[in-house]
């Protein structure tokens, strides 16, 4: 199991094994489609969703764009801190084992789901990817095998 980073867009690329997990408060209003033009089943992901304290602090007018001193990212940085727990790690094992048993796949990867490309420096990206270099879980940005 191999964890990742992208956005909404990149769904539609997706391999089939790669399992989407929205960190967003609200889905998208356009329709998510997967590689074979199907609605795509994207999986809710609450300990990686802002939470109310994060309601508010993000005005989308950072000038200029410092992630370091924004205080919508480090609020979320600090819910991330306090909320994940190996229980979430326990969730997504059987989330795993059991997309494997019933697609018949025998690995699944998850990407975390933001909204922002990855060249907007002011996304919850970089604080999910920091999260799992600090806690020694490799993490990457998904990128379309060409």
């Amino acid at each position: 199991m191999k964890f990742y980073t992208s956005y909404f867009y990149q769904i539609r690329f997706f391999p089939h094994n790669l399992i989407p997990l929205s960190t967003a408060v609200w889905p998208p209003k356009y329709p998510l489609k997967d590689s074979s033009g199907q609605l795509a089943i994207v999986v809710q992901c609450p300990p990686f969703t802002p939470g109310a304290q994060c309601a508010g602090l993000c005005q989308g007018k950072c000038e200029p764009k410092h992630p370091q001193d924004c205080k919508f990212l480090q609020t979320y940085r600090a819910q991330l801190d306090n909320e994940i727990t190996e229980d979430f790690f326990q969730t997504l094992n059987k989330l795993h084992d059991d997309i494997c048993r019933g697609e018949g796949f025998n690995d699944v990867d998850f990407a975390f789901i933001v909204y922002e490309a990855p060249n907007n420096p002011c996304s919850e990206r970089q604080v999910i990817q920091q999260w799992f270099k600090d806690h020694n879980i490799l993490i990457e940005e998904w990128h379309k095998a060409s």
